[in-house]
């Protein structure tokens, strides 16, 4: 399916807009709005396709290339590359509902620990939501989504390949910080118990 026919279903269709958002933190945007968090630090533009209940925002990025690049940008500074066109986007969304947490979690950016923690936020993310394997499922039909191979895998080379390429800053100027956090599985209580029960 083209970016055209999904970004169509995004805004259109009642049903994905109220699954994506119920259960995936992703809220398409009905019309093209402007940006409230950031502008790029060069001569770039994008469109934006989605908010989150943070406050967060989702966005395409114009490129050399036939794909648009998802750009994430939160409310809380932190902005980066999540996938290399909507449909991976939505497919990395998916597969990892809790991708905010490999990010968080990944020690600084390594991919061993992000596969770590994928276990462990997949277990609470089919605790919180019984129903996420149908929803996953619609999803995938609906929008004619590929099932990823590795989808933490795609996440990670994501941020570090092509982060770099599409720099943005604040609406005040500032620079934002990068979407890898410092803390690990152990920085965690609750998985930190859970990993040394399995240790």
């Amino acid at each position: 399916m083209t970016e055209a026919a999904q970004l169509k279903i995004l805004r259109t269709s009642p049903e994905i807009r109220e699954l994506l958002e119920r259960d995936f933190d992703f809220e398409p945007l009905k019309v093209v709005a402007s940006s409230r968090l950031f502008q790029f630090s060069g001569n770039g533009s994008c469109e934006l396709i989605a908010t989150d209940a943070s406050g967060g925002e989702f966005a395409l990025c114009q490129s050399d290339k036939s794909n648009r690049p998802v750009l994430y940008v939160s409310s809380e500074g932190q902005a980066g590359i999540i996938a290399r066109s909507l449909e991976e986007g939505l497919s990395t969304m998916a597969a990892i509902p809790h991708w905010h947490d490999c990010l968080k979690f990944s020690g600084g950016g390594q991919l061993d620990e992000m596969r770590r923690v994928f276990p462990f936020s997949e277990a609470e993310a089919l605790e919180e939501v019984p129903h996420l394997d149908s929803s996953r499922r619609i999803l995938r039909i609906r929008l004619e989504l590929p099932v990823l191979n590795d989808p933490v895998y795609s996440l990670y080379s994501a941020v570090t390949e092509l982060t770099p390429y599409f720099p943005v800053q604040g609406t005040d100027g500032l620079p934002f910080s990068g979407l890898f956090n410092k803390f690990t599985v152990l920085s965690n209580p609750v998985w930190r118990r859970k990993f040394s029960e399995l240790s």
